[in-house]
């Protein structure tokens, strides 16, 4: 009886850090910092970045002051509000969760933003 017991507590702690380990690999953006690489077309005259914390919020670093916002994932795409922002702004990672793009209303990309640390930041120029 002991030993069943012992067993299925061992099953039950497999299962739960298997659950853990899955839920951490599916959350890529959690705790990220992605930077502006591509803005309008060109290489952009300053290095914006995109800061995503575990508990939902985040911020935009920039030279004329930070900006706060709130973010919501789902799938490989990412919805920023601000306080401010009466429309989410969509954001779509690619399938290897390195770069990120903003389209525009004709769905080209606006701006395309490299996950720090990421040999895409090297394919975009970003020092």
């Amino acid at each position: 009886m002991i030993r069943r017991l012992l067993l299925a507590a061992v099953a039950g702690l497999a299962c739960f850090a298997a659950s853990v380990q899955a839920q951490a690999q599916d959350d890529w953006l959690a705790g990220t910092t992605w930077v502006l690489c591509v803005s309008g077309g060109k290489p952009p005259v300053e290095r914006d970045a995109l800061v995503f914390d575990t508990d939902g919020s985040g911020r935009v670093i920039r030279s004329q002051g930070n900006l706060a916002f709130r973010h919501q994932r789902t799938g490989n795409t990412v919805a920023l509000s601000t306080a401010s922002s009466q429309h989410p702004v969509q954001l779509v990672a690619s399938a290897d969760h390195t770069v990120m793009e903003l389209r525009g209303a004709d769905g080209g990309p606006v701006a395309r933003y490299a996950l720090q640390g990421s040999a895409a930041m090297e394919k975009c120029g970003v020092r």
